[in-house]
């Protein structure tokens, strides 16, 4: 019964990771073509790369040089939007990570 709930909490971190790395790869996306960077979906890609974000850390500092040029309200928006997505999936990784951990926790 217990594997049933671990991979059951598994599947629910698994959710919000992927949720949570597709959608800064979109906003990456709508943030380097503000900004006239060239190959906007390869700044997506090297953001979502890497286990300690290093991706995410070399796209701020290569960012920095270009100003945001024309962005719409669309657009901000959309990124708006987008975080609150990103909120979403990271409530479900604590809720995957602690539902996991209280089941391997043995009853007392």
């Amino acid at each position: 019964m217990n594997y049933i709930f671990m991979a059951i909490f598994i599947a629910i971190y698994l959710v919000g990771a992927v949720s949570m790395v597709y959608q800064l790869y979109k906003i990456t996306i709508i943030d380097a073509k503000a900004r006239g960077l060239k190959h906007p979906k390869l700044m997506g890609l090297l953001t979502t790369s890497g286990q300690s974000s290093e991706g995410l850390i070399l796209y701020l500092l290569k960012r920095r040089k270009y100003p945001i040029k024309n962005i719409t309200d669309s657009e901000k928006e959309e990124i708006s939007k987008r975080k609150r997505i990103i909120l979403v999936g990271i409530i479900f990784m604590v809720i995957g990570a602690i539902g996991f951990v209280y089941v391997l926790i043995p009853k007392i």
